[in-house]
């Protein structure tokens, strides 16, 4: 899977282009892991430049690898560091990608200031979030592991949240039940064919969750373009 969130390729390709960067753009990914959200942003807007920040060297030295085999030539550093500890700079990006890693910035959402915080006035956010497509029911939370209905906003919620954070929705996507089918059932066919028992009781979580009324209707998750 390219990506640790069940968002499709060709929404993230749509959302890359809404950036809409200015030439010599320099982008900022805060939780980048692997960093394939922003090397696929960078080969997209070829004269940009990029900067990733995780704590994980492990996940970093996957990133560099990446962007030397991909990006040969470009300007692209990786920090090992939290998003606290970076010393990133307020303001000093044109643009900042932080899907599924709002947690690099205390969660959501909080995270949204703190994004806000590094974008230049203009530039943009690619934000990614889950969100409450309908009302959880108390067995869909206790398959996810204990999770309480306030650890997410309800779709309205997170827009009105990247609002008061001060920023305008410029483009969203969302993933499709197709696209969170295809994600889910991946993950658990990984964890049978690893096998043992950790990773055969997460799949069977997996599938056990996909199974509850509205199992497969009640998680949402969007990918956000949101310009300061």
């Amino acid at each position: 899977m390219p990506f640790a969130n069940p968002l499709s390729e060709a929404d993230v390709a749509a959302a890359s282009d809404a950036l809409a960067l200015p030439p010599g753009a320099l982008v900022l990914e805060t939780g980048c892991g692997a960093a394939e959200l922003l090397i696929r942003v960078l080969e997209r807007h070829p004269d940009a430049r990029g900067i990733g920040v995780d704590p994980d060297p492990d996940w970093l030295a996957r990133a560099r690898a990446a962007a030397d085999e991909r990006l040969p030539g470009r300007d692209v550093r990786f920090v090992a560091a939290t998003a606290d500890g970076a010393a990133l700079r307020r303001g000093g990006h044109d643009a900042v990608i932080n899907v599924a890693s709002s947690h690099a910035h205390g969660g959501f959402p909080d995270a949204l200031a703190a994004l806000r915080g590094l974008v230049r006035d203009g530039g943009a956010v690619l934000f990614g979030e889950g969100f409450w497509a309908r009302e959880p029911s108390p067995g869909f939370l206790d398959a996810l592991g204990g999770a309480t209905r306030d650890e997410l906003p309800d779709h309205d919620g997170l827009l009105a949240a990247g609002r008061a954070a001060g920023f305008d929705v410029a483009f969203e996507a969302r993933a499709t039940e197709a696209d969170w089918e295809r994600y889910e059932t991946t993950l658990a066919r990984q964890a049978e064919a690893a096998g043992g028992d950790d990773a055969l009781a997460y799949a069977r979580r997996i599938r056990e969750r996909r199974a509850l009324p509205h199992g497969t209707d009640t998680l949402g998750f969007a990918l956000l373009v949101l310009r300061a």
